[in-house]
């Protein structure tokens, strides 16, 4: 019985997490909020980095752009990606980190160590 638990708890931490309706990336906006509250760029710019070694790849990260629709909401999610330079990937910690640009809100991130590419996904939303 235990055995089968930790089966269960460990498969649901390997999943990526995917957009799925506007509830999720509210959700998620949420979450990320609560988590950040009260930190500096740096250590949120660490959190992301954190985040964005995700053991599996995320569905989103083959997509270049996509939308969400529900009633008169739009959500516009765009891909972006950066190579990034020979070393960069091996990097555990960031020292310096400029805030958050506006606009778009960003959601997830992945990196794809062997490709050296570092993937971000972004919401927009449009009424």
């Amino acid at each position: 019985m235990r055995l089968a638990l930790l089966l269960v708890l460990a498969s649901g931490a390997a999943r990526a997490w995917d957009p799925t309706d506007a509830a999720s990336v509210d959700a998620r906006i949420q979450a990320l909020k609560a988590d950040w509250a009260g930190k500096d760029p740096v250590a949120v710019a660490n959190d992301k980095l954190k985040r964005a070694r995700q053991p599996t790849k995320p569905i989103w990260v083959s997509k270049a752009a996509f939308r969400i629709d529900e009633g008169n909401r739009h959500l516009y999610l765009g891909v972006g990606s950066a190579k990034l330079p020979e070393g960069a990937v091996r990097l555990a910690n960031l020292q310096d980190a400029p805030p958050t640009p506006p606009g778009a809100t960003a959601l997830d991130w992945y990196l794809d160590e062997k490709a050296g590419t570092l993937y971000a996904l972004t919401v927009e939303e449009k009424r």
